[in-house]
């Protein structure tokens, strides 16, 4: 069961009415994690395309359904808009899928294998501090080992130092501003403690590989 709870008003009206997108539309980001982990609140819909479209063509649909509508982007390959208040994007990505897509409202959203490796390539590349709180939620899930190995899987040509390097590199995230509204559920969460646990981690998993 998807948790709804961690959409507002608006986000979840628009969820329901997105069913032009057609079967190789996938929404993943913090937005599709949290739809399947339920342990924070997200601002952003991020789909993604296996197929390339027409951002023209998809900006005119969203137009006959919204009334307030904000086209931010229309380039090839990418369409940015802010729909009913709600940031929406749309990229083309070709990579292929390493787990089964997930059924919520209208939408189809990709697993958590996916998003998982696509955080952990986006923390390699200089990570927000949302993309470190999803990363120590997904270790309550999975041994970093298994994260490593999802993005392995996605991407066989990505070096797995860079993901270990950027995985305990929290100076930008530090210094992120946090009054975007992301609120984490949990009672207890401590962004001190994500931190100890993912340098925790990936100290046990350098380790591992040094015994070998």
């Amino acid at each position: 069961m998807p948790y709804l709870q961690i959409l507002n008003d608006r986000q979840l009206d628009l969820i329901k009415g997105l069913d032009f997108l057609g079967g190789e539309v996938y929404l993943a980001g913090g937005t599709g994690l949290a739809l399947q982990l339920g342990h924070r609140t997200s601002l952003d819909f991020d789909f993604y395309s296996k197929i390339r479209f027409d951002p023209q063509l998809l900006a005119a649909s969203f137009q006959e359904k919204s009334k307030d509508l904000k086209i931010n982007s229309i380039v090839k390959d990418t369409l940015i808009l802010t729909v009913d208040g709600v940031s929406f994007s749309l990229f083309y990505y070709p990579y292929k899928m390493i787990g089964k897509k997930v059924k919520v409202e209208s939408i189809n959203v990709a697993s958590i294998q996916d998003i998982a490796a696509m955080k952990l390539v986006a923390v390699a590349m200089r990570g927000k501090r949302r993309d470190f709180i999803d990363i120590y939620y997904l270790l309550k899930k999975y041994s970093l080992k298994d994260l490593l190995g999802f993005v392995k899987t996605k991407y066989p040509s990505f070096e797995e130092m860079m993901v270990l390097k950027g995985l305990i590199y929290f100076e930008d995230a530090e210094d992120e501003d946090l009054a975007r509204g992301i609120k984490v559920l949990a009672k207890h969460f401590s962004w001190e403690d994500a931190k100890k646990k993912i340098l925790q981690e990936v100290k046990r998993y350098q380790l591992a590989i040094i015994r070998k």
